[in-house]
């Protein structure tokens, strides 16, 4: 009558709850996350807690800071600029290698995610179009057929993706159309299977990407700083804004 849970899905199920926690605001940018009160908010093992922490880390959701404890991705812009560089230094040389080393079954992949970015901004839904977003880049990465460079953009720009979907709901919507006409070029040089091109609009799309984040996180500095007010507690009660994962005899699926 009921599948067992297994320790895989929890750790799955609690990920979850902590990621749409973190996206609705309920846990807020820098906020601490203290193992223990999760677990017991939760219902759930410390095992499967910590389990599912390193899976929002490796989404970039989270960061654990040595000595210091486990955070709520925060950024400031010269964390971002930091990514940016990275990006114009790794991120250009797997767009060079998908030219050259991807198939035709790969770049029809990647021209669907991107007509799917396109129609989530045209009807403004931001968070559709950040996932799309980053699903795009990832996919430019495995088509370079380097395991260690998309490993190391996973490791360096995923946080970025994570941190725009937690600031997601106060961006412009113009400006996803924007954002999702600049990967066009990029698609334009692939499909011409065009290496040095592909690097050429890449840097270009890259300067204005990063100008228009600049832009939007000046509008939201002010709110930044109210958010960041000694004010704020620092002993977080989870238990109020997470729901406890059911346990395994409730379960039908």
């Amino acid at each position: 009558m009921f599948q067992k849970l297994t320790s895989h899905t929890m750790r799955n199920r609690i990920a979850q709850q902590i990621r749409q926690a973190i996206l609705n605001g309920a846990l807020q940018e820098g906020e601490r996350l203290v193992e223990r009160k999760l677990a017991s908010a939760l219902g759930a093992s410390l095992t499967s807690v910590r389990e599912a922490l390193i899976e929002l880390e490796s989404e970039g959701f989270i960061l654990k800071k040595i000595n210091l404890g486990t955070y709520v991705n925060k950024m400031s812009m010269e964390d971002i600029e930091k990514i940016f560089e990275v990006r114009r230094a790794l991120e250009s040389f797997a767009i060079a290698e998908a030219a050259r080393q991807g198939t035709a079954e790969q770049i029809a992949g990647l021209e669907k995610t991107y007509f799917d970015m396109v129609d989530a901004a045209r009807i403004k839904d931001a968070r559709a179009f950040n996932r799309y977003d980053m699903q795009w880049h990832l996919h430019v990465w495995r088509m370079s057929g380097n395991e260690y460079l998309e490993a190391a953009l996973r490791r360096a720009v995923l946080p970025f993706f994570a941190f725009v979907a937690i600031r997601i709901s106060s961006l412009d919507p113009l400006s996803l159309l924007r954002d999702a006409y600049g990967h066009l070029p990029l698609i334009e040089a692939i499909k011409a299977r065009d290496a040095e091109k592909a690097k050429q609009a890449f840097a270009s799309t890259l300067d204005a990407w990063l100008s228009i984040t600049r832009a939007e996180f000046a509008e939201n500095a002010e709110l930044e700083e109210r958010k960041s007010s000694p004010a704020r507690r620092t002993s977080p009660q989870y238990p109020a804004r997470i729901e406890p994962i059911a346990q395994p005899a409730r379960l039908t699926d």
